[in-house]
């Protein structure tokens, strides 16, 4: 016998006198070597007094017909009992209704009078083997169960409660907060060097980096505080009971100092920009999913700001930010309507060859006309997209577009050499990047080579100069042409660009503005072109507005140039002009 069901123990319901000696006798041995223990009760009362008192029965044998509570109305209350607890009736032989009615009511099997031992010795076997692989599956349950718990509430690797943990915790403080005016706060805390770890030195490292992170919070608070890990680098803390919000600024600076100090993991001495949001219950109402999201929008702030307390990146949630918090949301789901529609446009702003004077292409710029507000920013509307995944339809739409209408004037402007086209750095790490360009180009029918991917340093570098390069590597076996977009005012700059299979470099407009004052911007813009052409890559200028500023680049060789002294971004129809008149004045 199994090693849990090691003694079985059996509740034997029967009015009968005769029917517990009888079994004594014939399993003497069992109950002897302690295997088989039974015990008795004369009606199905009895019984369930038993079963009441005692919850380890495993199996009931009955009878059907008794005093007090006949067996069948017995069944009827062990039904509704634990599952695995199984029975066995007795009945009359021949009398097959009360057992078919018996067997309905969840009886495992039946024996009929006069008992044949043998038989019920077998039958208990049987039986009791069911309820053993029944009490298995039910321990597999459970512990399923509680995998799944775990999952749905817990980080699985630094063991900290997730967020919709967090989410529950908060709503109890909602509730303390109603009933007793218990404070709360939460501490949102964002970490930048956890994606350079993971994608620099490895998922291990940044393993590690987490659970670290973990053991200093909690060092920090108290064990009636609530850490949670709400994504891959960002935490939060609730904090409640504390008696003036001036505990929660302090607690928040010390949250900040110690994660500001470098880190040590495997020998690696890691440093990270830390920023957080706080909201209290005093700023902020509605529910849970409310709060955690004015930490968030105060941690934003604080990356915004980076100087608020003591020049710690370190911003309270206010009122105020509420309204902003409204506004992106709204412009989400303007944005979500937008999509497919004619609101959104292209622009396109000619890049000229300083050498001819010549359109040589042009850079595809997303243009949106609301219906009701107007034009509205792309410095508002694409980070927005960006944090939100739209950027992944958007940039799509932007994509066939742009290549679309391209292909088409280069059939009539043959000297048109290429589109340029943004990519951020969410389409770039998108597994789907590459099939969507060969689709694209395979629909309009665009030669690879006259596809230019524009992508920032910045972008590049998130994931380490091997992880970028080798997606690089990806687009440039398409045939596409690839360019890094305001080089020099990213922080990897030469370090990584021998790393990178790209064709040219755009130099910043900031670079460009004092260009003509023959100081560091000249010669930033010098070296930048200088450094292409050692490694035979074209240089595009940004922001050109004077012809002073195109002569300087000219003579520096600088191949080509964008700016409003060419063009402001023009509609579809401008070039449509632009590129007429240019083709009657070279006739």
């Amino acid at each position: 016998m199994d090693q849990k069901l090691q003694r079985a123990r059996i509740l034997v319901v029967d009015d009968e006198v005769d029917l517990k000696h009888l079994i004594a006798q014939r399993f003497r041995a069992q109950i002897r070597a302690n295997e088989l223990e039974f015990l008795y009760a004369h009606n199905g009362e009895e019984a369930l007094e038993i079963l009441e008192g005692d919850a380890d029965i495993d199996l009931v044998l009955t009878d059907l017909n008794m005093p007090k509570m006949d067996g069948l109305t017995l069944l009827k209350y062990l039904s509704k009992r634990d599952e695995t607890l199984k029975s066995i009736v007795i009945s009359a032989y021949g009398d097959m209704p009360n057992i078919r009615t018996a067997m309905n009511e969840g009886a495992f099997d039946f024996i009929t009078k006069p008992i044949d031992f043998q038989d019920l010795a077998i039958t208990i076997d049987k039986t009791i083997e069911s309820v053993q692989r029944l009490r298995e599956q039910k321990d597999q349950l459970q512990e399923a169960l509680k995998k799944l718990e775990i999952q749905a509430f817990y980080d699985e690797l630094t063991g900290l409660p997730n967020q919709n943990h967090l989410i529950g915790r908060i709503r109890q403080c909602m509730e303390w907060w109603k009933q007793r005016q218990s404070p709360f706060a939460i501490v949102y805390i964002h970490l930048d060097a956890f994606k350079l770890v993971k994608y620099g030195l490895g998922h291990h490292f940044s393993d590690q980096l987490a659970k670290e992170v973990t053991n200093l919070l909690r060092n920090l608070v108290g064990d009636s505080d609530t850490i949670a890990r709400i994504n891959f680098d960002e935490f939060a803390i609730l904090l409640h009971d504390f008696e003036e919000l001036e505990k929660v600024e302090q607690k928040s600076i010390e949250i900040y100092d110690t994660l500001s100090q470098p880190i040590i993991i495997n020998d690696s001495q890691i440093s990270s920009k830390v920023y957080i949001g706080v909201v209290s219950n005093s700023t902020c109402t509605g529910q849970p999913t409310d709060f955690l999201r004015a930490a968030d929008t105060a941690m934003h702030e604080a990356k915004r700001a980076d100087d608020l307390i003591g020049n710690k990146a370190i911003q309270f949630f206010h009122t105020s930010m509420q309204a902003g918090v409204t506004h992106r949301l709204e412009l989400e789901t303007e944005l979500r309507k937008a999509l497919g529609t004619e609101q959104l446009q292209l622009n396109y702003q000619p890049i000229v060859n300083l050498t001819t004077g010549k359109v040589s292409g042009f850079e595809a710029l997303v243009r949106w006309q609301h219906p009701v507000k107007g034009w509205i920013s792309p410095i508002d509307f694409i980070p927005m997209s960006e944090e939100t995944k739209l950027i992944i339809p958007l940039g799509k739409w932007v994509l066939q577009e742009a290549c679309c209408q391209f292909a088409q004037w280069q059939k009539s402007y043959t000297e048109l050499e290429f589109i340029s086209v943004n990519l951020s750095g969410v389409q770039l790490w998108n597994d789907d990047i590459t099939n969507l360009i060969k689709q694209t180009l395979a629909q309009t029918k665009l030669a690879p080579g006259a596809l230019k991917l524009e992508i920032t340093e910045t972008v590049l570098i998130q994931r380490g100069a091997k992880t970028g390069a080798e997606y690089l590597e990806q687009l440039r076996n398409l045939g596409v042409l690839l360019s890094i977009d305001d080089f020099g005012m990213g922080y990897s700059s030469l370090a990584y660009l021998k790393a990178f299979p790209i064709n040219t470099l755009k130099i910043d407009k900031s670079f460009v503005d004092e260009i003509e004052k023959q100081d560091k911007d000249f010669e930033i813009a010098q070296t930048i072109v200088a450094l292409a052409h050692a490694l035979n890559l074209d240089v595009i200028a940004e922001g050109v507005e004077y012809d002073e500023q195109a002569r300087i680049l000219k003579a520096l060789n600088c191949a080509y140039a964008q700016g409003y002294l060419f063009a402001k971004p023009l509609t579809t129809e401008e070039v449509n002009l632009l590129l007429e008149k240019s083709l009657r004045q070279s006739e």
